[in-house]
């Protein structure tokens, strides 16, 4: 005889309630049941997750690839002298850099200025940068370009990149160079040039010594120092040429002294010598690397706004495979509220259901992010760097992507009415 509405709800209220379960053991079998239903729907899965798959992979690879050319500068930029500072004849603008008047025009700064830096407690070394235009040749045939200065020995010396043969010119000395290594190799080649003569602004140079390759050579700090691409002559050599003078100071302090405490003692000293006029600014690293931060932590920010609209669309999708799960397996709901699953029970074997979607899709796109990073160090000059910090960003992202787009179709199946639920073909 068929049951009438009635008996199946007395016998449904007469029903013995499950065991109250340990919540390891109930979050386990949440998941257990989650992996075989989407085992269940391979295809449909697979396609629900290309979506978080996609959005995961690109913005990990993206950043990764932004923290990798943050450390990289970072470290060019520390491997130049952490106690470097440099000044320029012209006030720095809102991004901490000099403005166009300090790269062409006239100076601001004159030999009163390196005076005047000598005397500020914890200045080490003081060195006049002078820029000097003109090739470089041999014989007046073989001619290369190259960053030519003038400065004195502290100057080179505050280079990072080794002497590899030679030797250092004296700051009396007038007549001699040294060169750096693109000048030297495509000069003489494999050939010592140490003691040979080159051609200068039409003057004859002995070469005193060779520098090294500089460290990281082609990476993207030494290209923007352009370090093997400099020859250095003599600061008293500057005072010869017509029409050159300081382009910039170069400052080294003591480690007792951190750049960033002496800036004030700095600043007073060139106001005293430029007699109260502020027509230049000081450039220390840790501006150099604030600017640079701020750069990659705005395209970050791009990225993270880009992302989300990636993986809205995405949850999106979750949400209509999991409304159309809940109207497929609306029988086997009612089923399981007639032997006693409460509604919390149905909400949250949905729920985790899809949060387990969407964590799958998250660790497959870290996957491929990582292996694709690992393809980009082997093949370019970018370093990505995928950091514990990112992974954790990266699967809580789609774990609050998961929660919020399987509510909706966990809060249906558990309010559907168990006996509409039996009846349902």
């Amino acid at each position: 005889m068929t049951e009438t509405r009635a008996q199946i709800e007395q016998k449904s209220s007469q029903t013995v309630s499950l065991p109250v379960r340990p919540l390891r053991q109930m979050l386990a079998d949440n998941f257990t049941a989650a992996f075989a239903a989407i085992a269940e729907n391979r295809l449909r899965s697979l396609l629900t997750l290309s979506g978080i798959v996609v959005g995961v992979l690109a913005i990990t690879t993206l950043i990764a690839i932004l923290q990798g050319v943050k450390a990289q500068i970072a470290s060019q930029v520390k491997g130049l002298g952490a106690n470097l500072i440099v000044i320029v004849p012209s006030r720095l603008n809102d991004n901490g850099q000099p403005d166009f008047a300090s790269l062409a025009g006239i100076s601001t700064l004159t030999p009163a200025d390196v005076q005047a830096l000598k005397h500020v407690p914890g200045v080490k070394h003081v060195s006049p940068v002078y820029f000097i235009s003109g090739t470089v040749g041999v014989n007046k045939a073989n001619t290369t370009s190259a960053f030519v200065v003038a400065t004195n020995l502290a100057g080179v010396q505050m280079n990072p990149t080794r002497l590899q043969e030679g030797r250092y010119f004296q700051n009396s000395e007038s007549g001699v160079c040294i060169l750096g290594y693109k000048p030297a190799h495509k000069l003489f080649g494999n050939v010592s040039p140490v003691g040979r003569s080159v051609d200068i602004l039409g003057k004859t140079w002995k070469v005193a010594g060779e520098l090294a390759k500089p460290p990281n050579d082609g990476t993207l700090g030494s290209q923007i120092m352009a370090l093997d691409t400099l020859v250095y002559l003599p600061a008293a050599a500057a005072k010869q040429i017509p029409g050159c003078q300081i382009n910039r100071i170069a400052l080294q302090t003591d480690y007792k002294h951190p750049a960033s405490r002496i800036i004030g003692a700095l600043k007073a000293a060139l106001l005293k010598s430029h007699h109260g006029a502020d027509n230049f600014g000081i450039i220390t690293q840790k501006k150099g690397l604030e600017l640079v931060d701020r750069m990659i932590n705005l395209a970050q920010e791009l990225l993270v706004l880009i992302a989300t609209i990636s993986l809205f669309v995405a949850g999106i999708g979750i949400m209509n495979i999991m409304l159309v799960t809940v109207t497929e397996r609306t029988r086997e709901i009612g089923i399981r509220k007639t032997v006693g699953a409460r509604r919390h029970d149905i909400f949250v074997q949905f729920l985790t259901e899809a949060l387990t979607l969407s964590l799958l899709g998250g660790a497959a796109g870290l996957l491929l992010s990582a292996a694709l990073c690992t393809l980009i160090a082997h093949f370019s000059l970018l370093h990505p760097i995928i950091t514990f910090r990112l992974i954790a960003l990266a699967l809580l992202v789609c774990s609050v992507v998961g929660v919020v787009f399987g509510v909706t179709p966990a809060a249906r199946a558990a309010r559907l009415d168990p006996i509409a639920a039996l009846r349902h073909e």
